[in-house]
């Protein structure tokens, strides 16, 4: 029988995946907290449900707990637990994986020369498994569930887009920041739907948002898991938790610097966040006009995947280079869609740029690869020399968008 493409690439995958979880390092070297609180929370699930893992009144939304609810299952001690919790490197590692097959759809969508092969640049650039394989973090699966979304967002599959963002959110709050140019990339889609097709487009989303909070609403616990998607917010008010952005350039030690100082009656949490909405409002506002058919006549924007990837990276770097309390691993989501940018537009100084800025940023703050907790003294791990990187980034990204809008207004009228 012969086999179809898609088949053998995810055969060709799985094979990755298989290897991948055969060399996963099985210690943290780094991260002692956050492993201590999976292997916590991961005991408690085991011993008394995950429906009751809220009365830990602990901070991390719904969908990381189903996660070591699963890990839970294939342990029968606590020491087990304790000896095999680095297994949540495997499903991180799957979840990459299925975002790194979804950037393959694309590129064979568009018709590109052995789509298969050119993903593996993105899954075997060190600045994205860094995060998972040696920092032992999972941002690669809120990562991997907001690509999906955006993906099937520009398909016109509002339904699958809205279910893989309920998953993006239920995981990580951070997700959140893709929200708005899923919203106007689906609106441009059901805005001339009915109303019962709306309402059947927005029911699968619904109730999967309902069987993810159900457990917790069972036990009176509804509140408590509410409340976990903003109790981490502010939990460290400093100016930086290590991201290497523009507090950087302006502070010699930011990691030092209570966010809630600042100058001119206004904080530097302040600042950042008035920034970071500032400029995401501006790269939006073109295709929220777009969506909304304002200026149709004299702007002409399409809902490509070379339009919003744009958007997305730029929206990411703004939230990590601007914002306050920011972590190196925050900057992780570029390396995925900035790279998928670079393999359809052919562009890879860009992606050579962000890849270098995330890789110098992570090993900088964490020391894995060095060993020791000493600070560097090379210039390539100084915070404003990975700041100033990150800076070129968003300079260079920001005139393609510029070039982008005026070549729209251009070619409408």
């Amino acid at each position: 029988m012969k086999l179809s493409k898609d088949f053998k690439v995810i055969l060709c995958y799985l094979l990755i995946f298989v290897i991948g979880c055969f060399f996963m390092p099985k210690t943290y070297v780094w991260g002692y907290n956050d492993r201590n609180c999976w292997f916590s929370w991961c005991n408690y699930i085991h011993h008394f449900g995950v429906q009751n893992i809220y009365k830990l009144r602990v901070d991390y939304p719904p969908l990381v707990h189903y996660f070591l609810w699963l890990l839970a299952k294939f342990s029968t001690t606590s020491e087990n637990i304790y000896l095999y919790i680095y297994k949540l490197k495997y499903i991180t590692l799957f979840i990459e994986i299925l975002s790194i097959f979804c950037v393959y759809k694309i590129l064979d969508l568009k018709k590109v020369k052995y789509p298969y092969l050119w993903p593996l640049m993105i899954f075997f650039n060190i600045a994205f498994w860094y995060d998972n394989v040696l920092f032992g973090q999972v941002d690669g699966v809120y990562t991997g569930f907001a690509f999906i979304s955006i993906t099937f967002a520009i398909l016109k599959k509002p339904s699958l887009s809205l279910i893989f963002f309920i998953l993006c959110v239920n995981f990580k709050l951070q997700g959140i920041i893709f929200f708005p140019i899923i919203a106007l990339v689906l609106f441009h889609e059901i805005k001339h739907y009915t109303l019962p097709k709306i309402a059947t487009t927005l029911l699968p989303a619904v109730l999967l948002q309902a069987l993810v909070i159900f457990p917790f609403i069972y036990v009176g616990d509804f509140k408590l898991a509410l409340n976990s998607f903003s109790e981490s917010m502010g939990r460290y008010p400093l100016v930086s938790m290590g991201a290497y952005n523009i507090w950087s350039l302006i502070f010699e030690r930011p990691d030092l610097i209570n966010d809630n100082m600042g100058v001119f009656n206004f904080s530097y949490n302040s600042f950042g966040l008035i920034s970071f909405f500032g400029l995401s409002g501006f790269v939006l506002l073109p295709f929220a006009l777009k969506s909304l058919n304002i200026f149709n006549k004299s702007l002409k924007l399409d809902f490509s995947f070379e339009n919003v990837l744009l958007v997305c990276v730029l929206v990411i770097l703004f939230f990590t280079y601007f914002n306050t309390q920011m972590h190196a691993r925050y900057s992780h989501p570029l390396v995925l869609f900035a790279g998928t940018l670079a393999l359809l537009r052919k562009d890879y100084l860009r992606f050579f740029l962000v890849s270098l800025a995330v890789f110098l940023n992570m090993e900088g703050a964490s020391k894995i690869l060095k060993g020791n907790i000493t600070e560097f003294q090379t210039i390539w791990f100084q915070p404003w020399f990975v700041s100033l990187i990150f800076l070129t980034v968003i300079v260079l990204y920001s005139i393609d968008y510029i070039l982008l809008i005026k070549k729209g207004i251009q070619l409408k009228a």
